[in-house]
């Protein structure tokens, strides 16, 4: 298996060539050696592609698509998923008291706009079905005041009158 990777994915390195990687640097083989023996099985099958990254795991998610440090990251994923550009608004609080981040369900909460002004708030939750009808009802009404008052704002800004119909349709209503 690892010579068929290696074709596709030439960067994909042999066990051997990762260990000898790692002891050519002391720092790196004191690190390594500082994990057990589990994580360093671990840390050398993803590099030589026997298991993947699971990216969507909070730590390697949090890390990689953190909307306060790679934004950008974050934006071209979504606008990848939906169908449409998006760009991040507002990064919402999470406002959860738990104590221990692994028992946290929410893993981000940000406020996106469309390309075409629509605004949405999107949340990625540990379980996902955990979102009845009535959270779904409210965070729709919320966007909608925000367009509202965003809307209205920019019509006086530019000395034109205020008609609903400027308010786009809402985004949850399309999925």
């Amino acid at each position: 298996m690892d010579t068929l990777l290696k074709t596709y994915f030439p960067i994909i390195r042999t066990r051997e060539e990762v260990l000898n990687l790692i002891g050519e640097k002391e720092k790196l083989t004191n690190l390594f050696e500082s994990w057990s023996e589990e994580q360093q099985e671990e840390f050398l099958d993803f590099c030589t592609g026997v298991k993947g990254v699971k990216i969507l795991y909070d730590s390697f998610f949090k890390e990689i698509f953190n909307p306060e440090y790679h934004a950008e990251r974050l934006e071209e994923l979504l606008s990848l998923l939906l169908e449409t550009k998006i760009r991040i608004k507002q990064i919402l609080p999470n406002d959860s008291v738990r104590l221990a981040d692994e028992y946290t369900l929410l893993i981000t909460d940000i406020v996106i706009e469309t390309e075409d002004g629509r605004i949405a708030n999107l949340e990625i939750q540990k379980i996902g079905y955990a979102f009845p009808g009535q959270r779904t009802a409210c965070y729709s009404a919320d966007l909608l005041l925000r367009q509202y008052k965003r809307v209205k704002d920019r019509k006086r800004s530019e000395n034109k009158k205020f008609n609903y119909r400027d308010l786009k349709k809402n985004f949850i209503s399309d999925f």
